[in-house]
């Protein structure tokens, strides 16, 4: 017998139906379905044992390529009752159809008409001669092939389900492979084994979508392990076969020269076994496993990202995007524990046709079952269990507006910070065991992640009362109003939006309009509360006072990108400012906003050496001074702030 690529082809594809065949027979129920396509698998078995018969060479070759022309004609027929049978259908003329297939087999089998002569040449390989009446006997079965598989097409764009698509997906485009695969054999290219070819890549497919979609609804368990162990057996294979033909084309004498062909070898393949079998591991997953593999990636990503944010808002939208396109569902959202009432208010939302807007009461029955049970919540276990029979109509109606088939509780310290309400799959399939543990993995992390965001925005907050309190502390120091410095950092923040700087630098002149002049707190208060002119020493010391100020500022890791502001903001356009003495573009932008609009409120300030100056006239005095001692650009934002008609 022949051992080479032209034997083995057919063997893999005999193996391959042979095995499908043995599945879609044993699953249950039988349905006419599953029988119509267990005919076809046995007539493409039979064609892939005829095909290795023909050119293994063990066996005279015309009786065994009659019956794989035959088998050619009996998938055409299996292929029609087939289509048939998921139609639910049956056409007039069907009986004329399986008479013709009975008729074109017998004749096919046992006269001349189709395959007048064939054999096996070792030098030319396969040849064959076929009758000039092939073409009458095998044009109406080409005919029904094509016309099958437009049926089947059009079945296929009606199917409005993903998941019946991807089934009859693979299926239709095996069919097409194998006709166009059997059409060559009217070619010149017939003398190779392009239909066998075909045939195998055929069956690859069908075995994919029993096994990766469960074409006819045939689920049949392969375990991962066995998967692995078929890898690691197939990498072996090869490096058998790799020593052999290194063996073969260099021909060593001795038994040494073996021997150390085979330990070069054997150390190049360990090199490359581990990365190979990782990659075929791999590829594995992605192909049989892909929902466990894309889940597996999905929490990987979360689990990095998560840990590196700390803004609710960027979490919550991250992880529903990451939930929406991994499990193929049509809506999520994410409602997160309030501070004040206790109620779960809406923090993300997507894929809703229409924004949701009520909250999840912290009495609702369905945080109250969370809260308990910390389990994921089923909208089965919703309509079947007594406690949500007897909901108002209010409750009832917040759980119609979110349409979520699970509810998985956010727990953090024994605490339900939060609920996750997934909405049904795209598919319409029910969620699996694997998509509620990757919900509940996913839960863990995201209410840690929550927790971690909340403390956060706590800090802040009482960060941004401190430094309110401490600003409002100089002022009263200074014998300026309490809200002097609120009222600067407000100006200048608008001042800044109107320049059109970006959100964080509006943010951060805002802190330094807030601080401008905290390095007052180390001027004497002889000095800083002196009702009469200071001496040029007593100047002296207050021009120090930036410089004091964003000394303490920068060791403070929130607040040092805020120091130069404050260092600068005495600082004035023409150069004339404290404490260096520096001009124009040199004066960071926050600093020279700030200086126009503390100068501003300076001048309406009343302080113990000096009255107020009315509001016209103080904005005279900024006018006056644009371009001098005031930056034009940022004077004619600012009059824009206190709506300052502009000439």
């Amino acid at each position: 017998m022949r051992l080479d690529i032209t034997t083995l082809i057919p063997i893999i594809a005999s193996l391959l139906y042979g095995v499908i065949f043995l599945v879609v027979i044993t699953s249950k129920p039988r349905t006419q379905l599953r029988q119509a396509f267990s005919i076809y698998l046995l007539a493409m078995f039979m064609w892939s044992v005829s095909a290795f018969m023909v050119v293994s060479g063990l066996v005279t070759v015309l009786p065994w390529f009659r019956l794989m022309s035959a088998s050619s004609m009996a998938m055409a027929i299996s292929i029609f009752n087939f289509v048939e049978t998921l139609l639910s259908r049956r056409l007039r003329w069907s009986s004329l159809v399986y008479w013709y297939g009975i008729v074109a087999i017998v004749l096919t089998l046992f006269t001349g008409l189709v395959a007048k002569t064939a054999y096996w040449d070792e030098v030319e390989g396969l040849y064959y001669e076929l009758s000039p009446t092939t073409f009458l006997i095998a044009v109406p079965g080409y005919l029904l092939l094509f016309g099958s598989l437009w049926e089947l097409i059009k079945r296929y764009r009606q199917i409005q389900n993903a998941v019946q698509r991807n089934r009859f997906r693979y299926l239709i485009l095996g069919l097409i492979i194998i006709v166009l695969g059997t059409m060559v054999n009217f070619t010149e290219l017939g003398i190779y084994p392009i239909d066998i070819a075909a045939n195998l890549i055929s069956a690859l497919l069908i075995a994919y979508a029993i096994l990766r979609h469960q074409l006819l609804e045939i689920r049949f368990v392969f375990r991962i392990g066995l998967l692995y162990t078929v890898t690691t057996a197939i990498l072996g294979i090869f490096y058998y076969l790799s020593i052999t033909l290194v063996i073969f084309v260099f021909q060593p004498e001795q038994t040494g020269d073996v021997l150390l062909v085979s330990i070069i070898i054997a150390i190049l393949f360990a090199v490359l076994f581990d990365p190979l079998r990782n990659f075929a591991q791999t590829w594995i997953d992605r192909l049989f496993y892909r929902e466990k593999y894309n889940s597996s990636r999905m929490l990987q990503r979360l689990s990095q990202m998560t840990a590196t944010l700390l803004d609710l808002n960027k979490i919550s939208n991250m992880i529903l995007s990451e939930v929406i396109d991994t499990l193929q569902v049509e809506s999520a959202a994410m409602f997160v524990k309030g501070d004040q009432n206790g109620d779960y208010q809406v923090l993300e939302q997507l894929g809703f046709r229409k924004n949701i807007t009520q909250n999840i009461r912290s009495d609702h029955p369905i945080t109250s079952w969370l809260t308990s049970k910390k389990q994921v919540l089923t909208k089965q276990t919703i309509d079947v269990s007594p406690l949500f029979k007897s909901m108002w109509g209010e409750e009832r109606a917040t759980l119609e507006n979110l349409n979520a088939e699970l509810y998985i509780p956010l727990i953090a310290k024994d605490d339900l910070v939060g609920v996750l309400a997934v909405g049904p799959k795209r598919s319409t399939q029910a969620f699996t065991r694997d998509d509620q543990r990757t919900l509940i993995t996913l839960a863990n992390q995201t209410a840690v992640a929550v927790e971690n965001a909340r403390l956060y925005e706590e800090l802040e907050d009482t960060f941004e009362q401190t430094v309110v309190a401490l600003a409002n502390a100089i002022d009263v120091r200074d014998t300026y109003t309490s809200d002097h410095s609120q009222q600067i950092a407000n100006w200048a923040a608008e001042t800044a939006r109107v320049l059109g700087c970006s959100p964080p630098e509006i943010e951060t002149i805002y802190w330094g309009g807030l601080l401008h002049d905290i390095g007052k707190i180390g001027i004497p208060d002889s000095i800083l509360m002196k009702p009469t002119t200071l001496s040029k020493s007593e100047w002296e010391i207050i021009y120090q006072h930036p410089k004091l100020g964003a000394k303490m500022i920068s060791p403070i890791k929130k607040l040092s990108h805020i120091a130069p502001i404050i260092e600068y903001s005495h600082e004035r356009y023409d150069g004339s400012g404290y404490p260096y003495g520096v001009a124009r573009e040199d004066i960071p932008l926050g600093a020279r906003i700030v200086g126009v609009v503390d100068s501003f409120s300076a001048m309406m300030d009343e302080r113990p050496y000096k009255r107020p100056m009315k509001f016209i006239d103080a904005v005279e005095e900024i006018k006056q001074n644009s371009g001098t001692l005031y930056d034009p650009k940022v004077v004619t934002a600012f009059f824009q702030v206190i709506n300052l008609p502009q000439k």
